[in-house]
């Protein structure tokens, strides 16, 4: 199983790539960033290498640097029997407004399964318009990428979790849009749309740091292709 792990810039996703390390084959796929990761992406592609060759800034040199990824196999590891943790950069435009991470999807989905984890910073949930905003980008990814998605709070160590638990709650969403803690027709659509567009799944609060939360995430990506597994 291939398992893409996404989501903003400093969420943890190498921090939980490195928790995993033991479980399977770790790839990176940020071409701008070193790694040590069993598969680094940079001994064949680096973003300063196609900022100097194409004349691009950062942003420009790191989609020219998906674009030549999408379209190399070298990176894909020949042994297939392992799980695969997929270390993308992130930078979600890949994701949300350009083809390159499809076709990234696409075309390991044809050699294994493939599960996308979204990685959210505990500390970014700082309201309700803030999470919902977050769930909604992850579930236009999800519609893009056509695959089973496993949504994770991440650094919980260093929130308050009951507050951050409270957001996967309806009731006190709705209660929290009728005190007027959210713009209500934005707040109410977002809910209803991220409803629509993405797996029940349990809430998944967890800590790269400490570990805490871990085990329930292994278990969850697993599940993801099991009807048989307990989303809810």
């Amino acid at each position: 199983m291939f398992v893409v792990l996404m989501g903003p810039a400093a969420a943890g996703k190498s921090s939980i790539a490195r928790r995993f390390s033991k479980e399977g084959i770790i790839i990176n796929l940020d071409a701008a960033t070193p790694s040590h990761a069993h598969i680094d992406i940079r001994k064949w592609v680096r973003v300063e290498d196609i900022q100097k060759k194409y004349r691009l800034g950062i942003n420009g040199a790191l989609l020219k640097s998906m674009e030549i990824i999408a379209g190399m196999d070298e990176w894909i590891p020949s042994n297939l029997n392992k799980l695969k943790f997929v270390d993308t950069p992130g930078q979600l435009e890949i994701f949300l407004y350009h083809d390159f991470g499809r076709r990234i999807v696409e075309k390991i989905s044809t050699m294994d399964t493939v599960v996308s984890v979204f990685i959210v910073d505990a500390q970014e949930i700082k309201s309700l318009e803030n999470y919902l905003a977050i769930l909604a980008q992850n579930a236009i990814i999800n519609l893009k990428l056509m695959v089973p998605s496993v949504t994770v709070i991440n650094k919980v160590d260093m929130v308050e979790k009951e507050r951050i638990r409270g957001y996967f709650d309806r009731e006190k969403i709705e209660e929290m849009i009728e005190r007027g803690d959210a713009l209500t027709s934005l707040a109410r659509g977002l809910i209803e749309y991220v409803e629509y567009t993405s797996i029940e799944q349990r809430p998944l609060l967890v800590s790269a740091k400490t570990g805490e939360g871990m085990d329930d995430l292994y278990s969850a990506i697993h599940e993801a292709h099991c009807s048989c597994g307990d989303l809810s």
